[in-house]
């Protein structure tokens, strides 16, 4: 009987153990059910404020930002949008020196 409870007991460790490691696994190889997750949990919004109405490009780094949230300019009759301040302020330094 004693044996049957070792065996049983070696059983359930080597199972907690392995199922342990899988976890592990999946978390360093990104899976995307590596972490416990609540099935009612929404998934997590992105950093950074979110994109809202329309975009529009960035004519300096060409990054696509929300006309609703972006700087803008108005040069010949047409907005530009800016994602930053320093975008706006450089396109605005090489207009003057060109």
């Amino acid at each position: 009987m004693a044996r049957l409870l070792a065996y049983l007991f070696d059983l359930i460790l080597i199972m907690v153990v392995g199922w342990m490691m899988r976890r592990i696994f999946q978390a360093l190889s990104g899976h995307p059910h590596a972490s416990p997750r609540r099935r009612h949990e929404a998934p997590r919004a992105s950093t950074g404020p979110a994109l809202r109405g329309a975009t529009a490009r960035d004519p300096v780094c060409g990054m696509f930002v929300s006309t609703e949230l972006s700087h803008r300019l108005q040069r010949h009759g047409e907005t530009l949008h800016f994602c930053s301040r320093e975008c706006l302020k450089r396109f605005e330094s090489e207009a003057t020196h060109s």
